[in-house]
C-alpha cells in the first residue's frame, strides 16, 4: 500500500458511509466539486464490481496560496475520498494523506498540515 493513502474500514453500510460523508464535506468547509461513480462507469464496459465511488472536493482559501508558491502542487489537488463496499456492513474509506502527497512543493508545510486535519475530522467516525 502507498505510504500516502490513509484508510480505514468501517462497520457501515456503504449507502449510509457516502450519505454522510457528502455532507461532511460541505459541512467542513468544503466544496464538492465532483463525484465519480467508479462502478456504474465500468458496468458499461461489461465489469462488474461493487459499489465504488470518489468524492473530489476542496478549499478555493488554498489555491492563491498553491498558486503564488508552487503551480505544479495543482497535479495533486483537489482532495479525493475513496469508498469502496466491501460487504452489505462493511465499507473502506481511503484518501491520499495531504501531507504526504503536497510534500516536495514550495508550500509550506503548515497548510498541508491543516488540509490533513480538517480531512481527518471529516472522515472520522
Amino acid at each position: 500500500m502507498k505510504a500516502h493513502v490513509s484508510h480505514q474500514t468501517l462497520p457501515l453500510p456503504f449507502g449510509q458511509v457516502y450519505e454522510t460523508l457528502k455532507k461532511r464535506i460541505v459541512a467542513h468547509g468544503f466544496i464538492l466539486l465532483h463525484e465519480i461513480d467508479t462502478q456504474a462507469i465500468v458496468a458499461k464496459h461489461g465489469v462488474a464490481i461493487p459499489q465504488l465511488r470518489q468524492l473530489l472536493f476542496f478549499e478555493p482559501k488554498y489555491i492563491a496560496e498553491i498558486m503564488e508558491n508552487d503551480p505544479l502542487a495543482i497535479n495533486d489537488i483537489p482532495l479525493k475520498l475513496v469508498l469502496q463496499e466491501i460487504d452489505a456492513q462493511t465499507t473502506q474509506l481511503s484518501f491520499k494523506n495531504p501531507v504526504g502527497s503536497l510534500q516536495g512543493y514550495m508550500l509550506d508545510a503548515e497548510m498541508a498540515a491543516e488540509l490533513l486535519e480538517r480531512v481527518q475530522g471529516m472522515v472520522a467516525f
